[in-house]
């Protein structure tokens, strides 16, 4: 499924809905969010539309639907899917020329939910990530840097990267926040670490007192994470999955609090 909003309401794409000369296309010029239908319902709507709309403030772009119309779009795909809403700047003059009267495009995309996973093995990427990047802290149209930290993961071996900050604290996955068991403690970067404070995230911090667990947020070195009992990362595709290795030093994917967490947030939310 792929669709345009109009400004009534959503049809299916059709070619020159995209323009070559789109801000988004050239320039990665816009934003996305990733949301998850269950059960023909949208999963923490709530949740991703602070998100998306803050996202939205911080690029100074005006979202040319109501996001109540982004929910029932997006409750279109299905039973159970995967959806995408994209907003992109729209076409504009070459360059980086301020556009006067932008046009917004906005689109909504679907895929099916694949199986996540048992255990990542994790990649420390070369790549470093800066806390004042406007594609650090939201979902814009520029993945560049976590498309290259992907890349690089594979070639070593790996599934996804593990980011670090210009500073070298511990950041998160190249699509995903991380999380690590010490002792009774559920340890994650706090947002001042280059993240996007995900929805998925939100959901296991509020999960952690029943799992026994208390949470802490900071700024962390690499040594930090070499030092845990257990690894985890979250999104809204992959729910919670377990780091098996990072940088090939092992972990146990199937330690009682993150599979106490994993089941938890499928159904908390």
């Amino acid at each position: 499924m792929m669709k345009t909003w109009t400004g009534q309401g959503w049809r299916d794409f059709q070619d020159g809905d995209l323009r070559p000369d789109d801000r988004g296309f050239l320039l990665g010029d816009g934003v996305f969010e990733t949301l998850r239908v269950k059960g023909g319902t949208l999963r923490r709507g709530d949740l991703h539309r602070v998100r998306f709309e803050a996202a939205c403030r911080a690029m100074d772009l005006d979202c040319p639907a109501r996001w109540e119309a982004i929910a029932e779009g997006a409750e279109t795909a299905g039973e159970d899917a995967m959806v995408r809403v994209t907003l992109s700047r729209g076409a504009g003059p070459r360059g980086l020329g301020v556009i006067e009267a932008p046009r917004p495009g906005l689109f909504l995309s679907a895929s099916p939910v694949s199986e996540p996973p048992d255990g990542l093995a994790l990649v420390t990427a070369p790549l470093r990530r800066s806390p004042s990047s406007l594609a650090s802290r939201h979902k814009t149209l520029s993945y560049t840097d976590n498309a290259a930290a992907r890349r690089a993961a594979v070639r070593a071996g790996g599934d996804m990267a593990l980011c670090l900050t210009t500073q070298g604290h511990v950041s998160g996955g190249d699509c995903a926040n991380i999380f690590w068991i010490c002792g009774s403690e559920l340890v994650t970067p706090s947002p001042d670490c280059a993240i996007r404070t995900g929805v998925t995230r939100e959901a296991v911090m509020k999960c952690a007192a029943d799992a026994g667990l208390s949470v802490r947020e900071g700024m962390f070195s690499p040594d930090a994470l070499q030092a845990a009992e257990a690894i985890f990362v979250t999104n809204c595709a992959l729910g919670v999955v377990p780091v098996r290795s990072l940088d090939g030093l092992e972990f146990d994917v199937r330690h009682g609090a993150v599979q106490a967490l994993k089941r938890a947030e499928v159904i908390v939310g």
